[in-house]
């Protein structure tokens, strides 16, 4: 299963297995309740508002114009704090990243993970995982690998210390580093491996078998390093019949202590990696990621949050593909100041085990695993007694309203008695939330920031801007935008005219320019030239508008748009947001015949509200042939667009399906885009039939 599916399918099922670690102590609510007074506890909670924190005072502009006819707007971070942002010039390179992390804490914790279910988090410190870093890419010299750009190293292995040292050592030798994953898939892994012409690949045993399937006789691959333990006799013997030597790390590790090398550090305009992007049509695209745009979000990311301290004494979990940009970023950015950075055991079911035992106190997430753990929570609540229900409803409201005063804490009566259980789910410790890849429901995103009691960043960005475009900035609290633009970036709307989309109007398609952005594509110099304009200027295909306050928020896609029998044109993911945002959709494919006047769509219902109303015996393929199921998903569908799509925005008639759109039945990539012509094609026939009738 695609590693996103999996882990929210996962997390679903932990957190329901976990709900008792959620109780709230009925025995000392109850009767606390039945003995204490209204007044007395109107006192408490007269009281509890005179010690709230100050709350942070921001501008009532949070960007600053910079042509009003193209509506660009760049950050006003800059003008704030002159002083605090020129301590961060240094960030060049990646390198100059790890090599800051270093200098703040030479004997702290660097990188770690768990060799079993019941040990303890191991760790290398930051001058232990430089000694590492050296050996290994004295190693590969030794082995015949050149430091500099024209060596591409490959790397196909889950997060681990492995990867992230692997990472580092072609930061710190001027490689170039070319992330594989499972989920490319077969036909991509091979163009890239064609495309590239990689010589050498980093794996780990999980997937050696995996790699050698995928690697023919005319591949350029002649040596692979095993991260982790030996290859068998007849992994060797496969690998020997395609002209491919097996090495361990180890092995190369050894050689390297022998001959040690000098760092050769790159240049900011050098290359750190490329990054493929699993396209939702044709074969992937490789993003090349300089070090200059390394760096600069690794400063990006500590300028925007002005204000709010994250230092060495902080912990990330890393569990997300490392393959993917957000990923790398995070980690390149936590390295910069020296924090720890724990891996999950690469098993999602252990994923809440590792948090429990790791207390991160920095958590990444995507807007999907955050909806379910919430939609969980929120169902083992619905089952407590009614008395419990008001009690956790009013604490809700109450913490709520201090977040629409611009206040997250953690030291409210209500946190001690109530919200300290969930906060235990991710630790305990958990106080910075960082969400991104796709918009996060505005009151799914209170609930976080009330709840966990701490700050939640939204942000937006995509592989071609090193993942991100804009943030959150501390302090602000008011749901429904991506942020501001990242300190230094440029955002302008540029008109859409096939969509009715005008600058001049305020709404258009989202540019950036800035040291943000990436190279282009290798080998590629069209798609480059279709992304990237002749002044510099990211096309990123979606549509935004400025908030009153200055914040971007994307409201639509240009891709993907069509033209319905009576001309109005339709963006078919906007529709699909919405209605995903229901307990009750799972996932959403809008479709529409440019020869018809009304959409149709295939929908997947959530396995886990069908089998709350229908029984847990009920399978979901049997539920999508229910009359009662079809009605109320769509008296649901219904009910969730009548405030936010136009009348022949509303589908007419869906098929309901059992099985989720993912990478293993080739209709979704690896991050959650939808294959739209391949989900078309699938259901062809469903789709034609939903649309007798209509007409």
């Amino acid at each position: 299963m695609d590693h996103y599916n999996n882990l929210v399918t996962t997390v679903r099922q932990l957190v329901s297995t976990r709900m008792q670690e959620l109780d709230i102590d009925e025995s000392i609510l109850v009767p606390a309740a039945l003995t204490t007074s209204a007044l007395a506890l109107s006192y408490v909670m007269y009281r509890q508002a005179f010690s709230l924190p100050p709350r942070r005072a921001l501008p009532p502009q949070l960007t600053k114009e910079v042509d009003a006819a193209t509506c660009e707007r760049t950050s006003i971070i800059p003008d704030l704090a002159p002083e605090y942002l020129d301590r961060w010039k240094e960030f060049k390179t990646a390198y100059d990243c790890f090599q800051n992390g270093l200098k703040i804490s030479p004997h702290g914790r660097c990188l770690g993970e768990r060799p079993g279910p019941d040990q303890p988090y191991g760790w290398l410190d930051y001058t232990e995982v430089s000694e590492k870093i050296k050996r290994m890419g004295s190693g590969l010299i030794a082995s015949g690998f050149k430091p500099g750009q024209d060596t591409l190293v490959g790397i196909f292995a889950q997060n681990s210390v492995a990867w992230h040292s692997t990472m580092q050592m072609c930061n710190h030798y001027s490689m170039v580093l070319v992330p594989l994953y499972d989920t490319l898939g077969e036909q991509a892994v091979q163009f890239i491996l064609g495309k590239t012409q990689l010589k050498l690949v980093f794996t780990d045993s999980k997937r050696l078998d995996i790699l050698l399937k995928y690697i023919t006789t005319d591949s350029s691959v002649s040596v692979i390093v095993l991260t982790d333990g030996t290859a068998s006799s007849d992994q060797e013997a496969a690998a020997s019949g395609v002209g491919i030597d097996i090495k361990s790390l180890a092995e190369i590790e050894s050689l390297g202590e022998k001959a040690l090398q000098s760092f050769l550090p790159p240049v900011a305009s050098d290359v750190a990696l490329i990054c493929y992007t699993s396209g939702t049509t044709g074969l992937p695209k490789g993003a090349m990621i300089t070090h200059n745009n390394v760096g600069s979000v690794c400063g990006v990311i500590i300028k925007n949050l002005w204000g709010f301290k994250v230092d060495h004494n902080d912990v990330f979990i890393s569990y997300l593909p490392a393959a993917h940009v957000y990923e790398f970023a995070m980690e390149c950015f936590l390295a910069s100041l020296g924090a720890s950075i724990g891996f999950y055991q690469g098993n999602i079911k252990l994923l809440l085990d590792d948090i429990a035992h790791l207390q991160p106190t920095v958590f990444p997430s995507v807007p999907r695993v955050l909806n379910k753990l919430h939609d969980r929570i929120m169902e083992g609540i619905g089952q407590k007694p009614a008395f419990v229900q008001w009690l956790i409803g009013k604490a809700t409201e109450s913490k709520l309203a201090e977040v629409e005063q611009g206040i997250c804490r953690q030291n409210s009566v209500w946190d001690y008695l109530i919200f300290k259980k969930i906060r235990k789910l991710l630790g305990g410790n958990i106080r910075l939330v960082i969400t991104g890849s796709a918009p996060i429901a505005p009151s799914v995103l209170q609930w976080y920031r009330s709840v966990l009691g701490c700050f939640v960043i939204e942000g937006y960005g995509q592989t071609e801007n090193c993942g991100v475009g804009t943030m959150s900035m501390y302090g602000d609290t008011i749901p429904g935008h991506v942020g501001t633009p990242a300190p230094g970036t440029n955002i302008k709307l540029d008109d859409v005219p096939d969509m009715n989309y005008r600058a001049s109007e305020g709404k258009g398609e989202v540019c950036l320019k800035g040291p943000i952005v990436f190279k282009g594509y290798y080998q590629d110099p069209e798609k480059t030239a279709e992304t990237i304009d002749s002044d510099g200027w990211l096309h990123t295909g979606d549509i935004g508008t400025w908030t009153p306050h200055g914040c971007l928020q994307i409201i639509d896609r240009k891709k993907n748009i069509f033209k319905l029998a009576q001309g109005e044109y339709i963006a078919p993911e906007k529709i699909e947001i919405a209605y995903e945002g229901s307990p009750l959709v799972a996932q959403c494919f809008v479709y529409g015949d440019s020869l018809k006047a009304t959409l149709v769509a295939v929908v997947v219902p959530e396995e886990a509200a069908v089998k709350a109303k229908y029984g847990e015996k009920v399978t979901l393929q049997e539920a999508c042939g229910k009359k009662e199921v079809y009605d109320e998903v769509m008296s649901e569908l219904a009910r969730i667009g009548k405030p936010v799509l136009k009348g022949f925005e509303q589908v007419k008639k869906v098929h309901l399906h059992h099985e989720l759109f993912s990478v293993e039945n080739d209709m979704a990539t690896p991050t959650f885009k939808k294959k739209r012509v391949n989900i078309a094609g699938n259901f062809k026939g469903q789709l034609a039939k939903l649309y007798e009738g209509l007409d």
